[in-house]
């Protein structure tokens, strides 16, 4: 039941979104944090699991389990500027690279395997942006940002 409504929704969502040139996902977690995705690669969007999947591309992929509510917001909206400005972004330039946007200025990036070997870590400058590099191989990786991690699968 919940399934077929996410998918619903999440189709309604997608079919208004594209037709009102929605330029961003916002997806809000029970814990109060939200992070939000660029739409310009067009990513496919699932619930498996009771978790949130967007699958950015073939090889990366984020699952969200505890979420409360995602939006899609038009560029045209006047409270975007306060979304982005508050909000936690992940932008993928690359297939290499991840750029994190709006992260508390001098906050530690860091990039884990699940094993908990770290392969990257980085602070975020003053503006809130730092660039993490992610390694080549297929995997599940984890993105702790502050005290917020983020789970991102590597296909």
């Amino acid at each position: 039941m919940v399934k077929r409504f996410i998918t619903t929704l999440t189709s309604v969502c997608l079919a208004f979104g594209l037709y009102a040139e929605s330029k961003y996902l916002t997806v809000e977690l029970k814990d109060g944090s939200a992070i939000s995705f660029l739409l310009t690669e067009q990513p496919v969007i699932t619930f498996e699991n009771s978790c949130l999947v967007i699958n950015k591309d073939a090889k990366t992929t984020y699952s969200f389990e505890n979420l409360r509510n995602f939006r899609f917001t038009e560029e045209g909206l006047t409270d975007l500027e306060k979304v982005s400005a508050e909000t936690l972004q992940f932008v993928q330039t690359d297939e290499e690279t991840i750029e994190v946007q709006n992260a508390p200025s001098g906050s530690v990036i860091i990039l884990t395997a699940v094993n908990g070997a770290v392969l990257s870590q980085v602070n975020a400058g003053a503006e809130g942006k730092a660039t993490v590099k992610m390694p080549s191989q297929a995997g599940v990786y984890v993105l702790s940002v502050g005290n917020q991690s983020f789970k991102i699968i590597r296909k």
